[in-house]
C-alpha cells in the first residue's frame, strides 16, 4: 500500500488559516481577552510546563501585561500581521513569522495570567508556522503533521476518558456536568427554554448519560483519520458538532480550536488520498 502527501492549494489554505486567526482576534477582543484588556494582572501561573516558566523568566510577559503602551502595541501588531498575512496569502515569510510568534506569545501570556491551560488557543499558536516553509513538499508534510496532531487531540481525550479514568462507564456523569456548568444560568434565567431543557435532561439521567456517551464516542471516531483520509469530509463535521454540544450543555467555548479543522478540508487534494 503506497502513501502520498495530498496536493494542497497553498494560497487557499493561507487565506482560510489567517482569516480564521482574524476571527479569533475579533472574538478575543469582544470577550475582553486581549493583552491590553487584562487590566494589568499581577498573579500568573507557570506550573503548566517548562515553556511557561522559562518564558516568564525572560520578563516579557510582565512587560506586556503590566504596561498599557506595550500591551496595546502588541495587540495592534498582532492584528496587523494577521491581516497582512491573510491579504497576501502568507507569501511573505517575515510577516508569517511575526504572526506565528505573536500568536504563540499571546497564548502563553493569556494562559498563564488566566491560570488555565486554555486548549482552544493551541491551534492558532501552531498552524501559522506551516507557511514558513518554502518548498511545497515540506509545507504539505507539515500541514499533514498538524492534521495528525488534531486527530491526536480528540483520540487522546477519548482514550483518557474511556480507558484511563473509566468515566465512560459512570452513569451520573452527564447530569452532573450539566448541573456543575449550567447551575448559575438556570438560577439567573429560570423561565428560559434552555433552563427547561437542562432541567428535563437532569431529571432523566439516562438521557444525560447517553448524551455524554455520544460525545465521547464522537471523539473516538476521530481515530479513523489515522488510517485513511477518505473519511475526512465526514470527520470534519465531528469537531463542529462536538464543540456545539459542549457550548450548549457544558458552557465551554472551543470553536477557536476549529482552525485545525482546516487540515481536514479537501483543499485541492488528489482523488487517491484515501490510501
Amino acid at each position: 500500500m503506497s502513501w502520498s502527501l495530498p496536493i494542497l492549494n497553498r494560497d487557499r489554505a493561507a487565506r482560510w488559516t489567517f482569516g480564521f486567526a482574524f476571527f479569533i482576534f475579533v472574538y478575543r477582543l469582544l470577550t475582553h481577552s486581549l493583552v491590553h484588556q487584562m487590566q494589568q494582572p499581577v498573579l500568573y501561573e507557570t506550573d503548566f510546563d517548562y515553556t511557561y516558566w522559562l518564558y516568564h523568566l525572560t520578563g516579557v510577559p510582565r512587560l506586556l501585561a503590566d504596561n498599557k503602551f506595550p500591551a496595546w502595541a502588541f495587540d495592534i501588531l498582532l492584528l496587523f500581521f494577521t491581516s497582512y498575512s491573510w491579504a497576501t496569502s502568507g507569501r511573505y515569510r517575515w510577516a508569517v513569522l511575526c504572526c506565528a510568534i505573536g500568536w504563540t506569545l499571546y497564548g502563553l501570556i493569556y494562559n498563564s495570567y488566566s491560570h488555565h491551560h486554555n486548549a482552544s488557543i493551541i491551534g492558532v499558536m501552531v498552524l501559522p508556522y506551516a507557511f514558513l516553509l518554502q518548498k511545497e513538499r515540506k509545507f504539505r508534510l507539515m500541514w499533514e503533521g498538524f492534521r495528525y496532531f488534531y486527530l491526536y487531540i480528540f483520540t487522546d481525550a477519548f482514550i483518557h476518558k474511556a480507558l484511563i479514568k473509566h468515566s465512560l462507564f459512570f452513569l451520573p456523569n452527564g447530569a452532573e456536568f450539566i448541573k456543575t456548568n449550567q447551575a448559575l444560568f438556570m438560577v439567573q434565567h429560570p423561565d428560559s427554554l434552555l433552563t427547561e431543557l437542562y432541567a428535563w435532561v437532569i431529571t432523566h439521567p439516562m438521557v444525560a448519560y447517553l448524551g455524554f456517551l455520544t460525545m465521547i464516542l464522537l471523539q473516538g471516531c476521530m481515530l479513523i483519520g489515522f488510517f485513511t483520509r477518505k473519511w475526512d469530509r465526514w470527520l470534519f463535521w465531528i469537531p463542529i458538532l462536538f464543540h456545539t454540544m459542549n457550548l450548549l450543555f457544558i458552557d465551554v467555548f472551543f470553536y477557536e480550536l476549529l482552525i485545525l479543522n482546516l487540515t481536514l478540508l479537501p483543499l485541492s487534494r488528489t482523488s487517491d488520498d484515501g490510501k
